[in-house]
């Protein structure tokens, strides 16, 4: 490492911190050492020689100790540390007014002024000082870290959430369009208004789309429409069953999510049997609201195949994301009926 490459990897902002420290640590005591009677040289080299305990023992502290045992969590360790080091550094004052004085600044004849358990207190006092500002700086490092990894995370669930919106229109689309075509093979009559509910329908989705909250109002509306455009494939529209009760008031709801799970009624659901049926419900009490959808399924469809297609992947990982806790979502087959019980909080 060159020298240029060293003043740039220097830590100035920590240097400049205990330069300013150690400044007013010296003005302070070198006014307490002079007991009043004016500042002089006399009182400023007394300072000096006694911030050579001081620096010893918070250096040792703030250097070895707390990064090498505190901060590993090795508390018993860091205590007989601290001990250790408090004995020295006053063993090291009493040492330097007893014989460095002398030789440091001779014809001064410095005596310590203070018994070893006054020095012992001055030690714990800048220990404790220079400590705490340590920690409270490692502190406000770990929050901005903190902050850092949560704006992180939140960058990562909206790309996430992007990207499972981007799945949502070609998926609705693409069925859509085998029901039209369907349709159009049975009876072209049918057809045309197909497409034009269709086109309602991709209306919303494109323009709610990109929004985090839509009305509950207009979502249980879309949902109304999408029952209506699916009932037109069946051949026993009457075995399709959909109620809401309660009122959604100003709540809001993620949009064209829980079209997913009426739309695989549908998809995976039978009407072709006598018993056949889909019954699918809305409650809404106070901010809660409970989905649940029961339709009779053929015998050729498992439970894994129908819980865990493009579209329902899609909603458990947007309700995931979006709801957390705030949500549950129970699965069942019992023979050939699916039953499907959504509850979301909608605070």
């Amino acid at each position: 490492m060159n020298l240029t490459q060293y003043i740039r990897s220097f830590p100035w902002k920590r240097f400049l911190r205990y330069l300013i420290f150690w400044i007013a640590s010296i003005l302070f005591l070198t006014n307490h050492f002079s007991r009043g009677t004016g500042v002089g040289w006399v009182d400023f080299i007394y300072t000096l020689l006694f911030h050579i305990s001081l620096i010893t023992a918070v250096v040792v502290n703030s250097f070895v100790l707390i990064p090498r045992l505190l901060a590993h969590r090795r508390y018993l360790l860091y205590g007989i540390g601290l001990t250790v080091v408090l004995a020295f550094s006053v063993w090291l004052n009493i040492i330097t007014f007893r014989y460095l004085a002398d030789w440091i600044a001779p014809g001064y004849y410095f005596i310590s002024y203070y018994e070893w358990y006054h020095v012992l207190q001055f030690m714990i006092a800048y220990v404790g000082i220079t400590s705490l500002l340590q920690l409270s700086q490692s502190w406000f490092r770990e929050l901005d870290k903190d902050r850092q990894l949560e704006r992180l995370e939140r960058e990562k669930v909206s790309n996430q959430l992007r990207a499972l919106r981007a799945q949502i229109n070609p998926h609705f689309l693409f069925n859509s369009l085998n029901h039209i075509y369907l349709l159009a093979r049975r009876d072209s009559r049918e057809a045309a208004p197909a497409v034009l509910q269709l086109s309602d329908l991709l209306r919303y989705a494109i323009r709610h789309m990109p929004e985090e909250k839509v009305p509950l109002k207009e979502e249980l509306d879309y949902l109304s429409q999408y029952v209506t455009f699916y009932k037109s494939r069946l051949h026993q529209p009457e075995r399709v069953e959909f109620n809401i009760d309660g009122h959604p008031g100003d709540l809001k709801i993620t949009p064209l999510l829980l079209v997913i799970f009426v739309e695989n009624c549908f998809k995976h659901g039978s009407t072709q049997h006598r018993d056949d049926f889909i019954r699918i419900s809305i409650t809404i009490e106070d901010d809660l609201l409970v989905l649940e959808t029961k339709n009779t399924i053929p015998g050729t469809v498992s439970l894994p195949d129908f819980s865990t297609g493009i579209g329902m992947a899609n909603a458990r990982q947007r309700l995931e994301l979006l709801y957390g806790e705030r949500h549950e979502l129970d699965i069942d087959q019992s023979g050939n009926i699916f039953t499907l019980d959504l509850k979301m909080q909608l605070t």
